[in-house]
């Protein structure tokens, strides 16, 4: 099926489409996907502040130009990654910007929990004599402990969990070689 269109609905098409990324699923109405004249301001006040690295440029553009979380982020990437060594930011009025945003993927978490309590139990430790054992026990000095019950009661709300953060460095890339397609792969959190 063929469609046909008027030059000025050919144009106005063209032009509905320059804020999107990710094939419409992100959308900056406030700074689109080209380099403005806005952004170039922004570049050059960043610039002036000697900002290199990415999360001070995050930081800046959220408090000082009061932008969202997502538009810092991208604007903060392309200046610091994609246009860092631009020596006057209106020669690149116009250009695409790169696309970089939080993302996440679903998988299980591995984890670890300590817990710590008092059972009853007996140390045993040697000694010359009642007082040389006590002496030797002041010092940590023992030999083992043993439980009286030979087995911990436990209540798992008592427990602290913490992520495993060893194993999750491991585990993410394997969860990652593992995806098939997008399917576990988010924009966001």
């Amino acid at each position: 099926m063929k469609i046909k269109l008027t030059e000025e609905q050919y144009n106005r098409l063209l032009v509905e489409n320059d804020k999107d990324f990710l094939d419409g699923e992100v959308n900056f109405p406030h700074i689109g996907n080209k380099v403005t004249k806005f952004i170039t301001k922004i570049f050059n006040f960043l610039k002036k502040k000697n900002v290199d690295y990415i999360f001070n440029a995050i930081k800046i553009l959220k408090n000082d130009f009061s932008l969202s979380e997502e538009e810092a982020d991208m604007l903060a990437y392309n200046y610091t990654n994609v246009y860092r060594d631009v020596e006057d930011y209106n020669d690149i009025i116009g250009e695409p910007l790169k696309f970089w945003g939080k993302f996440h993927m679903v998988m299980d978490i591995p984890m670890y929990a300590t817990a710590s309590g008092w059972l009853p139990g007996k140390v045993t430790g040697y000694g010359t004599s009642y007082e040389d054992f006590i002496e030797n026990m002041e010092s940590s000095d023992y030999e083992e402990a043993i439980l009286a019950n030979g087995y911990v009661e436990y209540d798992v709300s008592d427990m602290d969990w913490e992520i495993d953060e060893d194993y999750l460095q491991d585990r993410v890339g394997d969860v990652a070689m593992a995806l098939d397609g997008e399917d576990n792969v988010h924009l966001g959190w």
